[in-house]
This record gives C-alpha cells, sequence and structure tokens, in this order.
C-alpha cells in the first residue's frame, strides 16, 4: 500500500504541474477554432492539450502519440538491429524523432494562428518564437508523461484521464441546457433521450468488451497437470484497447499541421480544404477516419500481443499449445487468433464511434456530442488500466521479501 500511496503522490504532482502549464497563455488574442469547432475539442480531448487558445501546452501529448505510432512501426521493422541497443539510446532516438514531430505540429500550429499572435509586429518573428514555445511544451509534457510512467501510475494515460474528467462535465451540461433549458423543443428533447440511451448502452457494451477474452490453453511439462491451475493465452475481445482512437484522431490532425507550412512554398496547396478531409462534419472524413482506426487497430494489436514472442517464449520453456507444434506453427497459429479478434475488436469499434458520427451528419443536433462516445472508450479503458496497475501495487506487498533489504 505505501507503494501506491508513493505513485499517487508523484501523480498528483504530475497532473498539478501539467495544469498549470496549460493556463500559460501566449501573448495574444484567444483564437477562434481554425478547425471544426467540435472536432477540435475531441482532439484536444484525447491529447490532454487546448487547440482553441495558445498556452505552453496547446499541443499536449499529439507529438508524443504521433512520435509513438511511427517509432512502433520503425521497430518493428528494424527488430534484429534495435535488440543490440541499450534502453538509454532507444530513448534517445525515439525522444529526436518526438522533437521532429514537435517541431513539425509547431510550426503548424504557429502558422495557422499567426494573426493571433502578438509579441512584436513581426509575423516571422512570431512565428518562431510560438513554434520554440509549443515545441518546448510537447517535449515537457513528454517529460512529465515519462516521468509518471516510471513512479507514478496511470503512464500516458492519466494525463488524458485528466483532460477528459476536466472537459467532459461542461460537454454534457452544454448539450443538456441546448436541448432542454435555452431552446426546448420536440426534436432536442428526443435527441437528449436518443444520446443517454447511447451512452448507457455504449458504456455497457464497453464494459462488456474490455472484460472479455479469448484463451488459448497451454500444456505445461514441468508441472503435474492434475495440481496446476489451468494456463492459457489470453487475447482480448479488443486487443487494441482504445489505442486506436487515441492516437486515431492525432493523426488525423497531421494533415492541418504540416499543409501550413508547405502551402507557404508552394502557394496553390493554400487553395485546397483539408478541412474537409480531417474534421468529421462530411462523409468521407469519417470514412477516412475509420480507415485510420482499421489500421490502427491491427496494428496496436500486435504491440499489444506479439505471437512471435509468446511462441519463442513457450518453445524456450518447453510449453506447448495443444494440437499445435512448437515454433513456427505456433506463431501461426496465434497470429490468425489475433487476426480474428482484432477483426472483431475493430468492428466493434467502428460501430461504437462510426454510427453516432454517421448520425450526427443528418442531425445536427447531436454533432457536439457524437464525439462523447470515444471519449468513453477511452475513460473507461484508462479507469481499467489504472484500476489493474493499483490492484498490482497491491497485491505485490502482500507477498514477503524472502531476501532482507
Amino acid at each position: 500500500m505505501k507503494e501506491l500511496i508513493k505513485r499517487i503522490y508523484y501523480s498528483l504532482i504530475v497532473v498539478c504541474v501539467y495544469e498549470i502549464g496549460s493556463h500559460i497563455i501566449l501573448p495574444g488574442q484567444l483564437t477562434v477554432a481554425y478547425l471544426s469547432e467540435d472536432f477540435m475539442k475531441s482532439v484536444s480531448l484525447v491529447t490532454g492539450g487546448n487547440l482553441s487558445r495558445m498556452s505552453f501546452l496547446s499541443l499536449g501529448l499529439g507529438p508524443y502519440m504521433s512520435g509513438m505510432i511511427f517509432w512502433r512501426v520503425i521497430q518493428s521493422l528494424n527488430k534484429d538491429r534495435f535488440k543490440n541497443f541499450t534502453e538509454n539510446t532507444i530513448f534517445y532516438f525515439r525522444s529526436l524523432l518526438i522533437l521532429l514531430i514537435a517541431i513539425i505540429q509547431s510550426t503548424g500550429l504557429a502558422i495557422s494562428m499567426k494573426a493571433n499572435i502578438e509579441f512584436i509586429h513581426n509575423d516571422m518573428f512570431n512565428i518562431i518564437v510560438a513554434t520554440i514555445v509549443f515545441t518546448t511544451g510537447s517535449m515537457f509534457a513528454m517529460w512529465l508523461v515519462e516521468i509518471n510512467t516510471q513512479s507514478g501510475i496511470g503512464g500516458t494515460s492519466l494525463l488524458i484521464l485528466v483532460g477528459i474528467l476536466a472537459k467532459l462535465p461542461e460537454a454534457i451540461w452544454r448539450f443538456i441546457s441546448e436541448n432542454l433549458i435555452v431552446y426546448p423543443t420536440i426534436e432536442s428533447i428526443v435527441t437528449f433521450f436518443v444520446a443517454t440511451s447511447g451512452i448507457v448502452l455504449t458504456i455497457s457494451i464497453i464494459s462488456f468488451v474490455l472484460g472479455s477474452e479469448y484463451r488459448i490453453p497451454v500444456q505445461r511439462i514441468m508441472i503435474r497437470n492434475e495440481l496446476a491451475t489451468p494456463t492459457y493465452i489470453p487475447i482480448k475481445l479488443l486487443p487494441a484497447n482504445a489505442m486506436p482512437y487515441m492516437f486515431g484522431l492525432t493523426f488525423l490532425m497531421l494533415p492541418q499541421f504540416v499543409l501550413p507550412i508547405i502551402s507557404d512554398f508552394i502557394p496553390s496547396l493554400s487553395e485546397i480544404n483539408v478541412t474537409s478531409f480531417t474534421s468529421l462534419d462530411t462523409l468521407l472524413s469519417i470514412s477516412m477516419y475509420l480507415i485510420i482506426l482499421v489500421i490502427l487497430g491491427y496494428g496496436f494489436s500486435f504491440v499489444n500481443v506479439n505471437p512471435s514472442e509468446i511462441s519463442e517464449d513457450l518453445q524456450k520453456s518447453g510449453d506447448y499449445v495443444m494440437g499445435i507444434l512448437p515454433g513456427e506453427e505456433t506463431r501461426q497459429y496465434i497470429t490468425c487468433e489475433l487476426m480474428s479478434m482484432a477483426t472483431v475488436g475493430n468492428v466493434l469499434t467502428m460501430l461504437l464511434l462510426g454510427i453516432p458520427l454517421i448520425l450526427s451528419l443528418n442531425w445536427p443536433q447531436l454533432h457536439s456530442f457524437s464525439y462523447i462516445f470515444g471519449s468513453l472508450l477511452i475513460l473507461n479503458s484508462t479507469i481499467v488500466t489504472i484500476t489493474d496497475q493499483s490492484r498490482a501495487l497491491v497485491e505485490k506487498e502482500r507477498y514477503p521479501n524472502i531476501l532482507p533489504d
């Protein structure tokens, strides 16, 4: 219990520092949404930032999350090379990648909001300074995540959880006031009850999905089977967890940051309305978003459950899956089962997140609330993760040390 309390104290300090940083505002006017307002708030929700105003932590964990996507892809393509690297070397390379992405996103954000930045009466100077501030804030957020991962509880998810808990009540109250208090109509009342029913149903489905798993039984040769507890390889019904949604919106935001930079060199690109592809208020943008979710869903499934490592560990220990030869055949079998579960998980994710967005196209009253369903997925999965981590820390202290300190 002592270690859990200590970690909670560390996490509280990290959260307080992060909240202070998010309220350090750059000189200038508070900006209006340069994207779809609802989309911008949704992106801010899952990155822990605030794109509706210019602050030290406007980008939040966006560059960190984008960097982690590319880093995991790079690692998966160069496994043998990274085996020879130390943890510190990997950390430095990963940090450099995140820094590069932070500079790109910060520059794009600064150019997009240059009319609202007022350090001095020089646009170029204002853009450079704002880029430095945004980049520094992004790397500071990465450092806080690393501190919380090492000494706190919840890892990256904690700062996102705090952001959701801070902004979700405001979104709920705004939806209630718009539909039941300010301009109550039959249509708005129906919208409210449909959305409320959808939320209750979504929470129930998410709770069931996150707690469900497929178990592959494993035969252990070093233990008498009649005395041993059943051993299995667990594959969750949603093996990617909430990662596709958390990283999907961040990935969808990249064109918004990159295009302003490129358009300075190629003026003709400034005529492209990139918002129509990324704002989630058209069928095309929603379709692109769901495709990204599917790709990330399969990718993160294999990140969370690595068939190669599992089959290798089983072969080393002498354990095996009943009816399956050790080695390559075991890897292929686990891969096949994981693909099946990932497909089911992707279908569920598309239904939970896609249906509200598609309904909002012809039901404008629901548009501002359609993003909440994805936040509920993050909220539920993050709470489950933190609960499991807390339970593990408590259970750890119940076992006495074999060797004296």
